[in-house]
C-alpha cells in the first residue's frame, strides 16, 4: 500500500465538527489521549503497508468514537484493498454521511482507487457534492456567540469545538462594540499603569486601547486581574458544562480569535509530583507544543514559581522558554505582570496592533517588551544577557512605564521579526549504556525553545542548530548568547558567516550558582544552561529563541582530564530534589574503566554491600576469562519499582534479560572486546 498523504491532513478539520454528536465537547479529552495514540498507530501502519493491522487500528477508533467521519473515511480505504467491497463502500457511505465530503481528495485518494470507475463509487460522489456543507442530521453544530467588549462572554458547549489535532477547545467567539464611541470617549475609565500616558493617547485617539482583546482566569477567580480598570477588555466565563468537566481550571487549553491574557495562580503543592503550573508543562511531553501554539496564538500567560523558585534556594525549572511569565513568588504574584501587559496592549497603535493579530505576534512581541525594558538593564545590548531573560521574572524588575512607551513606539514598519530554531544534528545517547533512566535526553523542541535533559556520560554535549526568521529577512545575522551558564564551558561555532547555522558545544555544568549581572554568583542554584538566539531589524532585537540544556541533579560526576567520565554516583548522598517525573532514584554508584589508549572498557557498580561488572555496552558480566575480560554477559532492563519508600515516587531498578552475549577478544592486549549473541 503507498503511503497516503490525506489521511492526516484531514483528520483534524472533520474530527473537531463530527465528535459533538454523542458526547459534550468538554468530554473530549477523555477520549483524545487514546485518539492520538490511535493515529500514531495509524501513520506507522500506512508507511509500512500494513493493510489489516490499517483496519484494525481504523475499527478500534471507530468504536471510540462511532461519529467521526474521517476514522470512518480511513476505514473504508483500509477495507477499500480486500476483495469484498461492500464493506468499503458501507463505510465511506457512512463518512459522507457523518461529514466527511470532500469530492477532490476522495477522488484523488490511492487508497480508494480499488473503488473508483464503479457506479456506487460515481453514486457516493454525486452523493457527497448534494450534501457539501449541510449539517449532519442529528448533530448539534457549534456555532459562534456574539458578546459585548468589556462585557463577560460564557464559553459552553454550544459555543466551543475540540480540535483533535492538538487536543485543545476551540471557542467561537464574535466581539462588538457596545456603542460606537471612539477610544477617546472611555479615556477616563482606563486605571490601569501608567495611567497618566495611556489617557493622554486614549484622548488623542492614537492608540487601540483594550477593545477586542480577551482575558481568561483559569484559577476559579483565585487571583483575578481586574478588568475594569482596562476599559474593552472582555472577561471570559466558563458555563456549567465546562466546570462539570473541570475544563475551565489548570493549564489553559482553548484557542480565540482575539488576543488572550490570561492566567492561573495554582500549583501542586503537595505529594512526591509537587510542582507550579509551569514546571508541569515543561515536564510533560505534549504541554510544550501546545504552549507554543497558544504563543502563537496571541496568547499571554502568567503562572507563578511558587516553590519552584525562591531566592537562597533553587531554580528546579529544567527549561528557559518564552511561551509564559512565571513570576517569582506564589498566590497573586502574577498579577502586576498581567496588568503592566493589558497597559501594553492598551497602548499600541490601531495599525500596529492589527498588523501583531493578523501575524499572530502579540505574545512574542509582548514578550520582547518585557524583557527589553527590565530594570536592571543599563544599555540596549544588555538585551542579549541574562538580566532580561531569566526563567523567573521579578515584579521589582517590572517597569509599566517603560513598556507601554515602547509599545506605543512600535510601528508596523518596526515589528522585529522571530527567530525559529531546528536541531540539524544532535548527540544520542543510548539508553542502557550511557543513561539509565527511562526518559529520553529530548525534552523537547519547538520553533522558538528547545530543551535537552543531559543524560549521557560525556562531558560535551554538542548539538548542531539551524536559525531563520519569520517572516524572512534578507542578510539577516544572527546573534547567539550565554543566557546562563558558564562561558568557558559554552562554545558557540557558527557554521556560516550569518550564523544561520551553529555547533553548540556545553561541558558539563551540574548544580551550581549563575553568574549575575554584577559578576557574583546567584542566590539561587540551578542546574540548567540557557543559550540564546536573537536578530536585529531596525531599531529592535527580536523576541528571544532559548536553547536549554539541564543536568540531574540527584547526580554527581567526576570527569578524568581528558573529558573521559570517571565516575557516577546516582545515590544522592546530598539529598538534592530531583523531578521524579525527568529522573529516578537509584541509589548506586558506577566507576569506569579503560585500557591503555583511553578505550572504554565497561564499568564497577557499586550498590549497597553488592557491587557487578558491566561492559562497555552496558552488558552485565557473567562470566571472565583468566585476564578478567567479561566473555559471557547478559543484556538488562531498567524499569520503575514501586513502593520502596511510602509517600515517594518510584525508583529504578534493573533485571536480567534473556539476550545473553559472548565477547570475542582480537588477541591478548585487547580488553574491550565485541559482543555477538549466544544463547543462555
Amino acid at each position: 500500500m503507498k503511503t497516503r498523504k490525506l489521511v492526516m491532513a484531514v483528520i483534524s478539520v472533520a474530527l473537531a465538527v463530527n465528535v459533538l454528536a454523542v458526547t459534550n465537547v468538554f468530554e473530549m479529552p477523555l477520549v483524545f489521549p487514546r485518539h492520538r495514540a490511535l493515529r500514531q498507530r495509524l501513520v506507522e501502519t500506512v508507511r509500512a503497508g500494513r493493510t489489516e493491522e490499517m483496519e484494525k487500528v481504523c475499527r478500534e477508533a471507530v468504536e471510540l468514537m462511532p461519529m467521526d467521519a474521517t476514522w470512518r473515511y480511513n476505514l473504508a480505504c483500509a477495507l477499500s484493498y480486500y476483495a469484498d467491497k461492500e464493506p468499503a463502500f458501507q463505510a465511506l457511505e457512512r463518512a459522507i454521511e457523518l461529514g466527511f465530503r470532500d469530492v477532490n481528495a476522495m477522488q484523488n485518494d490511492n487508497d480508494l482507487k480499488p473503488l473508483k470507475g464503479t457506479p456506487r463509487f460515481r453514486t457516493l460522489m454525486e452523493k457527497a457534492k448534494e450534501l457539501g456543507n449541510n449539517p449532519v442530521e442529528g448533530m448539534t453544530q457549534a456555532a459562534p456567540v456574539t458578546a459585548l467588549m468589556g462585557r463577560p462572554v460564557e464559553v459552553n458547549a454550544a459555543n466551543a469545538v475540540f480540535d483533535f489535532d492538538s487536543g485543545c477547545f476551540k471557542a467561537l467567539l464574535a466581539l462588538r462594540k457596545i456603542d460606537n464611541k471612539k477610544v477617546s470617549e472611555y479615556a477616563a475609565e482606563y486605571q490601569g499603569p501608567a495611567a497618566s500616558d495611556v489617557r493622554d493617547w486614549m484622548l488623542s485617539d492614537t492608540v487601540s486601547g483594550n477593545f477586542g482583546d480577551l482575558y481568561v482566569n483559569r484559577d476559579e477567580g483565585h487571583s483575578l486581574l481586574a478588568v475594569t480598570n482596562f476599559p474593552g477588555l472582555t472577561p471570559v466565563i466558563y458555563g456549567k458544562d465546562a466546570v462539570l468537566h473541570k475544563a475551565h481550571r489548570g493549564l489553559p487549553n482553548m484557542f480565540f480569535d482575539q488576543p488572550v491574557l490570561g492566567n492561573a495562580s495554582l500549583s501542586m503543592v503537595s505529594g512526591p509530583m509537587w510542582r507550579s503550573l509551569p514546571r508541569m508543562a515543561l515536564t510533560d511531553p505534549y504541554q510544550p507544543l501546545t504552549m507554543f501554539r497558544l504563543y502563537v496564538n496571541n496568547q499571554s500567560w502568567f503562572f507563578p514559581a511558587h516553590k519552584d523558585y525562591e531566592t537562597g534556594g533553587v531554580d528546579h525549572f529544567p527549561a528557559n522558554t518564552p511561551y509564559y511569565v512565571v513570576s517569582k513568588g506564589s498566590s497573586f504574584s502574577d498579577r502586576p505582570f498581567m496588568e503592566a501587559f493589558a497597559a501594553t496592549m492598551a497602548a499600541f497603535r490601531p495599525e500596529t496592533k492589527r498588523m501583531l493579530n493578523a501575524r499572530k505576534n502579540m505574545a512574542p512581541i509582548l514578550q520582547m517588551i518585557l524583557r527589553a525594558t527590565q530594570k536592571s538593564l543599563r544599555k540596549p545590548d544588555d538585551y542579549l544577557t541574562g538580566s532580561a531573560h531569566p526563567a523567573v521574572f521579578d515584579a521589582a524588575e517590572l517597569d509599566a512605564a517603560a513598556m507601554v512607551k515602547m509599545a506605543y513606539g512600535l510601528t508596523p514598519e518596526t515589528i522585529p521579526p522571530l527567530v525559529a530554531l531546528m536541531v540539524l544534528k544532535d548527540e544520542q545517547a543510548a539508553a542502557g549504556r550511557d543513561f539509565f533512566d527511562l526518559r529520553p535526553e529530548g525534552l523537547f523542541d519547538t520553533p522558538f525553545a528547545i530543551a535537552r535533559v543531559a543524560r549521557g556520560t560525556a562531558c560535551v554535549r554538542s548539538m548542531t542548530l539551524g536559525a531563520s526568521t519569520a517572516p524572512e529577512k534578507q542578510g539577516a545575522e544572527f546573534r547567539w548568547v550565554v543566557l546562563q551558564g558558564d562561558p568557558s564551558k559554552i562554545e558557540i561555532k557558527a557554521l556560516d558567516t550569518k550564523a544561520s547555522k551553529v555547533e553548540l558545544r556545553v561541558a558539563y555544568h551540574g548544580v551550581y550558582r549563575p553568574t549575575g549581572a554584577d559578576g557574583l554568583p546567584s542566590a539561587v542554584q540551578s542546574s540548567r544552561v540557557d543559550i540564546g538566539c536573537f536578530v536585529k531589524d531596525g531599531e529592535y532585537y527580536s523576541p528571544p529563541s532559548i536553547v536549554s540544556v539541564c543536568y540531574l541533579p540527584n547526580e554527581t560526576r567526576a570527569y578524568r582530564d581528558d573529558g573521559q567520565i570517571l565516575s557516577v554516583d546516582y545515590s544522592n548522598s546530598e539529598r538534592r530534589y530531583a523531578d521524579p517525573v525527568l529522573t529516578m532514584h537509584k541509589g548506586w554508584k558506577d566507576l569506569y574503566e579503560y585500557d591503555e589508549s583511553g578505550r572504554l572498557i565497561g564499568w564497577y557498580r557499586k550498590h549497597g554491600d553488592k557491587a557487578e561488572r558491566f561492559t562497555h555496552a552496558g552488558h552485565r558480566v557473567l562470566e571472565s576469562d583468566s585476564h578478567n575480560r567479561p566473555v559471557k554477559a547478559c543484556a538488562v532492563q531498567y524499569m520503575p519499582r514501586q513502593g520502596v519508600v511510602e509517600g515517594l515516587p518510584p525508583s529504578l531498578t534493573y533485571v536480567d534479560t534473556p539476550r545473553v552475549f559472548t565477547y570475542v577478544y582480537q588477541n591478548d592486549l585487547d580488553k574491550v572486546g565485541k559482543p555477538s549473541a549466544a544463547g543462555r
